[in-house]
């Protein structure tokens, strides 16, 4: 059957969900939501690891969801340079809400 132009590929919509499929779906995002903070913990444990061959990937997953993917990165308004930028992990003790700029002064003179 050919496409025609105005007319609905699938007039009918999508199938209802019965209520053992939506019961499923809920149990599955309850699931999903409960193990945020284990995975969180996880990438973050990656990206500390030295020696992982993943570390790149869990450091750019952390930025990407922190900052987003198509946040372009502004450095003192130059343009046409090339510019360097440094991410360094430093070990978790404080949630960031209770980091004073003491706090992060002290983190980044820390070497690893």
């Amino acid at each position: 059957m050919a496409f025609v132009k105005g007319q609905s590929g699938n007039p009918r919509g999508r199938p209802k969900q019965t209520e053992e499929e939506k019961a499923q779906k809920a149990e599955f995002k309850a699931l999903l939501k409960s193990s945020t903070v284990p995975a969180l913990k996880s990438i973050i444990r990656i990206a500390k690891d030295k020696d992982s061959k993943d570390r790149f990937n869990a450091c750019k997953y952390i930025l990407d969801r922190a900052y987003g993917t198509n946040t372009p990165l502004l450095l003192n308004d130059m343009e046409n340079e090339e510019q360097q930028l440094i991410v360094k992990v430093v070990p978790y003790s404080l949630p960031d809400d209770d980091w004073s700029d003491e706090d992060w002064e002290n983190a980044e003179g820390q070497e690893d």
